[in-house]
């Protein structure tokens, strides 16, 4: 989906509207951003922020020690001067935003101008019990192909009068149901 740079000024005007940023030079940052369409152009709102070449993460919840945070390749840095001057200077680069308010996840306001974060891989969120639901999944889905291909494989055997083919058939699908009881 793409988004406009109208819609990101608005949202970025609702944004620091709604929110008293914890410094003064990040709203500066924001400004800056603001007046200059060809920046918002290159701009992406995005989860995860801190996973891309060039990310800012911006945290208004009072209890976040970090409330500015910027990444370049493998640099970090909470000072506000050097995210402004890097984002002067390379103006034409993509630079991904994560913000974090309350409620960030519910914000209808923030998901109309949320972009997918390209850099984000796939299993990211998946934690070992998703893992091991998948390998469940995948046994289950193995094992039923495997009964139906020997229940197909006994009726092909039936219809052929193929007596040899009917027990042994038979003799693989006891063994797999008595395996699995």
């Amino acid at each position: 989906m793409h988004v406009s740079p109208i819609q990101k000024k608005v949202f970025l005007n609702w944004f620091l509207n709604q929110y008293e940023l914890p410094k003064r030079e990040i709203v500066w940052l924001f400004d800056y951003i603001l007046k200059r369409d060809e920046l918002l152009n290159h701009i992406h709102f995005v989860y995860e922020a801190h996973l891309c070449p060039r990310g800012m993460v911006v945290s208004v919840e009072s209890q976040d020690k970090r409330p500015f945070r910027y990444y370049k390749e493998h640099v970090v840095t909470s000072e506000v001067e050097k995210a402004f001057h890097d984002i002067r200077m390379n103006h034409q680069k993509d630079l991904y935003i994560e913000l974090n308010f309350p409620d960030v996840r519910q914000s209808t306001a923030y998901s109309d101008v949320l972009s997918n974060n390209p850099y984000l891989p796939d299993d990211y969120y998946l934690e070992e019990s998703d893992y091991q639901m998948v390998d469940s999944l995948l046994q289950f889905v193995t094992d039923e192909h495997y009964m139906t291909q020997l229940k197909l494989k006994i009726d092909e055997s039936l219809d052929n009068g193929d007596d040899e083919a009917f027990y042994f058939y038979s003799w693989l699908l006891n063994q797999r149901n008595q395996m699995s009881e």
